[in-house]
């Protein structure tokens, strides 16, 4: 067994696996390099002992067909090849239906990145149960890990997000961690083993990719020792993720038929770290699964006494001392809210409230105002008084290019759900010959903002 094999073997025990005759166990392969060091290392480890290695690889189907075709294709051809070389591994290929990742962003209002990883996890969990593993491995790295704590750095993640990649979670294990991007192509091509490259990798849209291609490269050449010291935060941030995580699993809540009940008083006298984790804890008890803004939640605490504000499918109620949080079933298409905000105040829509304040009134006469929704507040030069309101599909939004572009046509971009299109609202002028939309605010739910600079 060499170095690298070691190093894998090292992983597994760590993530709590004993390497012995009756382990089922399985791994998801790509056919990226990382996932292909993981496939031959574990046949060489597993397949002396007598244990088959089974395999997943799942084909997403949002590539073009000879590309994404072609990786499940060289995964499959590859176990083969280990299987007539006396190695124990069988492959089992899963297929997406052609646009149902598009479709499934859609329904989630979130990105294609986003939405197919939820299906595939939803494949990786149906292998394991049809296929009866113990584990399923997983082929994050070191340098995933590095990627990983960087994003969500940048993007304001909380103390458990900042520990990064657990190398365990439930049933999946990741043996990979320890082991950096160089290693495993080493292990590769000290092989002679080819791999498959995703060319989506270079496109430096993705955030994940421009840390990977930019600043990675920066902070290897000017901070020496940086990631020695990130990944010891991480241990750090881990552990203090953990207690909070514990004492927020402490605090009681009453569930019943997913409505979920908070003692309010008792609520108040928390922290608002736990506060956060609580309303966490009981929007996922009350059956939301989405990533729920951390504006939003901050808007809950900062709340009245008696109150009820929506976020997507969830009502939440504040009444007679007691926070009710449940899906809310109404339909929103027929959803319909319109306001003139004429001054100074708090206004409590749909979607959310709206701080209006800082009112003062230029030299030509034109009084204007700062927006607040939630805890954010958004540079919208306005001009009062402005109409809030539902946004309509057939209404248009200014361009930096002085142009207008359709609502629906931001809605698609942006993958707004069916039920968050009736929640979006937009800012319009009052005077004006054209009383044009300056301002569709979408952060509340996890979009964009489209905001006009005047």
């Amino acid at each position: 067994m060499c170095d690298f094999e070691q190093k894998v073997l090292a992983g597994l025990e760590g993530c709590g696996v004993s390497c012995k005759p009756g382990l089922q166990i399985g791994a998801a392969v790509s056919g990226g390099a990382d996932s292909i060091s993981l496939l031959i290392s574990l046949c060489n480890i597993l397949s002396p002992l007598g244990i088959k290695l089974k395999v997943i690889t799942v084909n997403h189907n949002i590539r073009p067909a000879a590309e994404t075709g072609g990786d499940a294709l060289f995964v499959a051809d590859l176990c083969r090849r280990l299987a007539d070389a006396g190695k124990l591994a069988e492959c089992s290929v899963v297929e997406l239906k052609r646009g149902l990742v598009d479709e499934t962003a859609g329904q989630r209002g979130a990105g294609t990145e986003e939405a197919a990883r939820a299906l595939r996890y939803q494949a990786f969990e149906d292998f394991c149960q049809s296929a009866g593993l113990d584990f399923l491995c997983l082929a994050h790295n070191k340098n995933d890990q590095l990627e990983t704590l960087l994003m969500r750095f940048l993007q304001g993640a909380s103390v458990e997000a900042l520990a990064g990649i657990r190398p365990v979670r439930g049933q999946f294990i990741r043996p990979l961690l320890e082991i950096s991007r160089a290693e495993i192509e080493a292990y590769l091509n000290g092989l002679g083993q080819a791999w498959r490259t995703d060319n989506t990798n270079f496109d430096d849209k993705y955030l994940r990719n421009k840390i990977r291609l930019k600043l990675l490269p920066f902070l290897n050449e000017n901070f020496e020792g940086w990631q020695t010291a990130l990944m010891n935060g991480s241990q750090r941030w881990s552990a203090d993720g953990d207690l909070i995580s514990a004492l927020a699993e402490d605090f009681p809540l009453v569930v019943k038929n997913g409505l979920v009940q908070i003692d309010a008083g008792r609520f108040a006298a928390l922290q608002s770290s736990l506060k956060i984790r609580v309303l966490l804890r009981a929007c996922n008890l009350a059956g939301e699964s989405r990533r729920i803004p951390y504006s939003f939640l901050m808007d809950i605490l900062v709340a009245g006494p008696d109150f009820t504000k929506r976020f997507s499918s969830l009502e939440f109620t504040c009444k007679n001392n007691i926070l009710f949080i449940k899906k809310y079933n109404k339909s929103t298409t027929d959803l319909i809210f319109f306001d003139i905000i004429e001054d100074s105040g708090i206004f409590d829509l749909p979607f959310g409230s709206l701080q209006v304040f800082n009112k003062r009134k230029a030299c030509n006469g034109i009084v204007t105002a700062s927006i607040i929704t939630g805890n954010m507040e958004n540079s919208v030069e306005m001009e009062l008084p402005f109409i809030v309101r539902n946004a309509r599909l057939e209404d248009e939004i200014k361009t930096s290019d002085g142009s207008f572009k359709k609502v629906s046509d931001i809605f698609n971009d942006w993958k707004v759900s069916e039920r968050d299109k009736a929640l979006l609202p937009v800012f319009q002028e009052v005077t004006g010959k054209r009383q044009a939309i300056f301002c569709l605010l979408g952060s509340f739910l996890g979009y964009k903002d489209w905001i006009v600079k005047k």
